[in-house]
């Protein structure tokens, strides 16, 4: 039985992407090897967490790393009738593929839906557990999101684009999500559209949340510029959307 790092684990709404609003058990995982400057979970970077939150009918800590069954446990307590799917989550997935896959192997043998989120940083990691998914979420990350140094960021690059279309051979509804700030190049927006043209994906733009410590910034791109990168988008891509994150609306997890 395998076992690995878990930041927390809850029932919510899905928060991004088309799927906002469809309930989700949340697989939290810990660890992520990326430094994107809104990052609103950094408490989940941490590969080596002590314990797991459980938030179910009570709050609960549990000791690190967990078994797979032990998370399966907890998602047996938290299944609810309109359950859309699991959501595995981070922090980064990727950064432990064999027990994801542990989970998303027992998950299917229980009729449910898994759903991954990642940013797409290992296209070697997501091809070894593509086939227990049934969505994807990859996120690209543009040059001013800090995520890698420069020098690293062809290779972030490149993996996230090898992740996306290894996901749509495979028949997983594939979903792309990219951040965007205020001022990002429409020129960025059209390379990255150019190099997915062909292929079945759902595309997102998200305009960022900022986190509590930019909320002086100015930072959110207004509705114009907004305009702009979705119509760029759509001269390559057929399912284009400007999607927020409705979970910091609604002020849950």
């Amino acid at each position: 039985m395998k076992k690995g790092y878990i930041s927390e684990i809850f029932s919510s709404l899905q928060g991004e992407g088309p799927y906002a609003g469809r309930r989700q058990i949340f697989i939290r995982f810990a660890g992520c090897p990326l430094s994107c400057f809104y990052c609103d979970t950094p408490y989940a970077r941490d590969q080596t967490l002590g314990t797991c939150t459980v938030f179910g009918n009570d709050e609960r800590s549990v000791e690190n790393p967990m078994p797979a069954h032990l998370v399966i446990e907890f998602v047996k307590e938290l299944r609810t009738p309109d359950l859309h799917s699991i959501s595995y989550t981070g922090g980064e997935p990727l950064l432990s593929p064999s027990f994801v896959e542990e989970i998303a192997k027992e998950a299917k043998n229980m009729h449910l839906r898994n759903f991954i989120e990642t940013n797409g940083y290992s296209a070697k990691a997501f091809a070894s557990i593509a086939d227990y998914f049934d969505y994807a979420s990859i996120d690209i990350k543009l040059r001013n999101h800090g995520a890698v140094e420069e020098k690293d960021y062809e290779r972030l690059y490149s993996n996230a684009v090898g992740c996306i279309k290894i996901s749509v051979d495979r028949g997983i509804e594939t979903i792309v999500k990219v951040v965007v700030i205020k001022n990002t190049a429409v020129e960025e927006i059209e390379e990255i559209c150019r190099d997915l043209a062909d292929l079945n994906i759902k595309f997102v733009l998200q305009p960022v949340t900022a986190p509590p410590s930019l909320q002086s910034a100015d930072i959110v791109p207004g509705v114009k510029e907004l305009f702009a990168l979705s119509e760029t988008a759509g001269l390559f891509l057929h399912h284009v959307m400007v999607i927020p994150q409705l979970h910091k609306f609604l002020r849950i997890r």
